[in-house]
């Protein structure tokens, strides 16, 4: 049985902009609000806010992270890249190495 995704993004997908910059705003509201009533006397409520601007933080925090992951890697290939490209055209060893790790990553 095949499944088939629907092509149209969901306005309030995880990783729609949208729901980024929307937590990214409340968390900014939240934690200006903790600051704002800290104080003694009032150290829970700063916590429970400085707590909900975390969880309204976090799904833009793991967002930021992934995308820069992805181009920390493409970072590291294009180097890689460069660095074996001499070595590559130069040396029948190095050839066949790599020619066996690509053989082995697609297989």
């Amino acid at each position: 049985m095949v499944t088939h995704r629907s092509t149209r993004p969901s306005r309030l997908s995880w990783d729609n902009y949208f729901v980024g910059v929307g937590g990214l705003v409340l968390g900014l509201c939240f934690g200006v609000c903790a600051a704002l009533i800290a104080g003694p006397g009032h150290n829970l409520a700063a916590i429970a806010l400085v707590a909900l601007a975390v969880v309204c933080v976090l799904p833009a925090l793991l967002r930021a992270l992934g995308e820069l992951g992805v181009w920390a890697r493409l970072a590291i290939l294009l180097i890689g890249f460069a660095l074996l490209l001499p070595a590559i055209a130069l040396s029948g060893e190095v050839r066949d190495w790599a020619a066996e790790r690509w053989e082995k990553a697609w297989n």
